[in-house]
């Protein structure tokens, strides 16, 4: 079977698999920015790169850290950090946890360029004390004819981001694609149906990945 991985291209120690090509859709780098505090109690990151483009690791020593999914949880893991996270991926369900674990204490986001603004916009209009950085930002590549014929070929497409999907759509589509679409999150999954286009839920840090997705095709 030929299944396909669009995230980015991080390491990720569970994740490889002889069935599965990583063939990411964008490119990712690092933004520079700087702490305006370190009196922050609860730090928020809303994917796996935030975690890879966070450079101030000491400052996370006795903080509460919260990850947007098991993804981030997983590559924070790999890095001796302990976070708390919600079952289902997603900014609605990580705002649950937030709102049963409010302490009043001042919160930092940590995100991408155009990224997710439900958790910044929650905790602000609740009066809690917010403040975001941007770490990274994504962009198209250059071109996309060289791996357009491995997409025609797949049988299961993976994308880990709304930004993958629009991507693969703008650039990449075609009707002669045939593969299965997963998602490895709700909002994703919803993303691909707005589209007009049926996909299917994947827990990406499931023990045999192509296995799973064997069977659900």
């Amino acid at each position: 079977m030929n299944i396909i991985d669009t995230r980015s291209n991080i390491n990720l120690t569970n994740y490889q698999t002889d069935s599965v090509r990583n063939i990411p859709l964008f490119k990712i780098k690092g933004i520079k920015y700087s702490l305006k505090s370190k009196d922050y109690t609860d730090i928020i990151f809303q994917s796996i790169q935030s975690v890879k483009f966070f450079n101030d690791y000491e400052f996370l020593r006795n903080k509460n850290i919260y990850s947007m999914g098991t993804s981030t949880q997983n590559f924070l893991s790999q890095k001796g950090i302990v976070s708390i996270c919600p079952d289902v991926p997603g900014s609605m369900e990580l705002i649950k946890i937030l709102a049963k674990n409010k302490n009043s204490g001042k919160y930092l986001i940590v995100k991408g360029e155009d990224g997710l603004n439900d958790v910044f916009n929650y905790l602000k209009e609740n009066g809690e004390d917010v403040q975001e950085i941007i770490c990274y930002t994504r962009f198209k590549l250059d071109s996309y004819e060289d791996i357009k014929e491995d997409f025609y070929k797949a049988d299961a497409i993976i994308f880990s981001s709304t930004y993958a999907v629009e991507v693969f759509f703008h650039e990449v589509y075609s009707s002669d694609i045939n593969a299965t679409f997963f998602g490895i999150s709700n909002r994703i999954i919803k993303f691909i149906s707005d589209r007009g286009y049926e996909a299917k839920f994947i827990d990406y840090f499931s023990k045999d990945i192509s296995e799973l997705i064997k069977k659900s095709i």
